[in-house]
C-alpha cells in the first residue's frame, strides 16, 4: 500500500477504565473526529505509556532491552504501519533498513506504537480502520433505541 493513502497518527491518548480495560486511542489531529481504537494487556499499555512520558519504570521494558541490543546493529527503522483487521485482530507492519536494504516484519499493534514513539518514526493507519466520533444527537438517539429493546 502507499503511503501516501495511510493516515499519520499525531495524536497517542491512553485510556484505562475498569469495564473495558486499557485502550490505545490514534487520531491524526487532537480536533478530529475520526479515531482508531485498540485494545491492549497490561504489560503493551505499559510500554506505551513509558513512552508517552507518563511512567517511568524502575527496570527497561522488554521493548527496549530489545532495542538497546539493535542500537548496535546498523538497523535503521522507518515508519510503522496498522493496515488490516482480520477476525477482530488488527495488523501491522513494521519498515526498516539494514546495510542498504528494505525489509519489512509483521508485529502487534501495539508494540508497532511502543517502538514508533520510542523512535520517532512515522506512524500510520490505513483510513478504512478509523471509526468516527458519534454526535450528540446520535448518542441520544442510540440510548433511545437501547431503551426500547428488551434482552
Amino acid at each position: 500500500m502507499a503511503e501516501a493513502e495511510l493516515v499519520t497518527i499525531q495524536e497517542v491518548y491512553l485510556k484505562t477504565d475498569r469495564s473495558t480495560g486499557n485502550m490505545v486511542i490514534l487520531k491524526e489531529r487532537e480536533d478530529e473526529k475520526r479515531y482508531f481504537m485498540m485494545f491492549v494487556g497490561d504489560s503493551e499499555f505499559a510500554a506505551i505509556a513509558k513512552e508517552k512520558g507518563l511512567m517511568e519504570p524502575k527496570r527497561p521494558l522488554t521493548h527496549e532491552v530489545y532495542l538497546r541490543i539493535l542500537e548496535s546493529l546498523p538497523v535503521e527503522f522507518l515508519r510503522v504501519e496498522i493496515h488490516d483487521m482480520k477476525e477482530n485482530t488488527y495488523y501491522a507492519n513494521v519498515f526498516f533498513r539494514v546495510n542498504g536494504t528494505d525489509f519489512i516484519i509483521d508485529s502487534r499493534p501495539s508494540d508497532a506504537v511502543a517502538l514508533a514513539l520510542n523512535r520517532k518514526i512515522p506512524l500510520l493507519v490505513h483510513p478504512r480502520l478509523f471509526r468516527r466520533e458519534l454526535t450528540p444527537e446520535e448518542v441520544k438517539e442510540y440510548e433511545e433505541i437501547c431503551k426500547t429493546v428488551k434482552f
